[in-house]
């Protein structure tokens, strides 16, 4: 299915790219921090406020594609797909 509104499927993938971002920031900084279970007081509330901080595209992304979904008469998971793949990523083998 192709989507009508290129606008809607940019800001998806830019939604999808912060999302990314903020996960890979967070991967790198565990990775900074090493093993969790070491980690000090200060270290548990940079993981946190890290963690906080890239809440917010993973669920400006979640809200879009949901609300965007509807909105086009199409399943969620479709339109993820599509967007991932406008963002040039190759789906997983299991996402089919």
């Amino acid at each position: 299915m192709k989507i009508e509104h290129s606008d809607v499927l940019d800001e998806l993938v830019e939604l999808l790219e912060a999302s990314d971002e903020a996960h890979a920031g967070l991967m790198r900084l565990q990775e900074e921090l090493g093993n969790a279970a070491q980690w000090t007081d200060e270290q548990h509330v940079t993981w946190r406020d890290a963690w906080e901080d890239a809440r917010e595209p993973w669920w400006l992304l979640d809200t879009a594609l949901e609300q965007y979904a509807e909105d086009l008469g199409m399943e969620r998971d479709d339109l993820e797909a599509l967007v991932k793949e406008a963002a040039g990523l190759a789906p997983l083998p299991d996402e089919g």
